[in-house]
């Protein structure tokens, strides 16, 4: 038996602008039981915007430009939703003291992550990208610089920049995979 309580999830839902909704049932669904899921999907019908809704493709933790957040792919967008905390290295300082520091950071760091919406791409190192945009996308690793994630991205006035994730926390057939997933989904809406 689980705990929901279907009244306040439901004051909470009535609550949500549009985009805090979409997130919470899009990029947010995992951690909401079916019932409030349920409830959502309803709240997505009745406002009109189940065609705003889009599958989530890969949703994992991630450092950007030295922000701990979520890498998230969807059927048409790529994003960074960065928690506006630093990250860690993955490394601590020396012996058992720096490991349980750096774990308890990670921890902090993945809590904030899971509950962000849309709101978060207003914190620093958040970014957003329509696929069609992803000129590039490729897995780089190295002794020094680790699991990286390579982007080269044409910006709206058509300048290209090239962007680096780290992964280092990911497995290593996560990270192989990643550039081929983010490819094959631009690959469905640019023909």
């Amino acid at each position: 038996m689980s705990d929901f309580d279907e009244y306040e999830f439901r004051k909470r839902v009535e609550g949500l602008s549009d985009d805090e909704l979409i997130a919470l049932v899009s990029i947010n669904a995992r951690n909401f039981v079916p019932e409030a899921m349920e409830i959502a999907k309803r709240a997505v019908e009745s406002r009109g915007l189940a065609n705003d809704i889009q599958n989530v493709i890969v949703d994992v933790f991630l450092n950007c430009a030295g922000f701990a957040g979520r890498l998230i792919l969807l059927d048409e967008q790529i994003m960074f939703l960065s928690t506006g905390l630093r990250a860690v290295s993955g490394k601590g300082g020396g012996g058992l003291l720096g490991f349980i520091g750096t774990e308890g950071a990670v921890a902090e760091r993945n809590v904030a992550a899971k509950k962000m919406d849309f709101s978060a791409l207003d914190n620093e190192g958040s970014w957003i990208y329509y696929l069609d945009q992803v000129q590039n996308c490729a897995a780089k690793t190295s002794l020094l610089g680790g699991k990286e994630l390579l982007f080269e991205v044409r910006e709206e006035d058509g300048r290209i920049i090239n962007g680096t994730v780290k992964c280092g926390d990911l497995y290593q057939e996560e990270f192989d995979s990643l550039p081929g997933r983010i490819l094959e989904a631009r690959g469905r809406i640019v023909k």
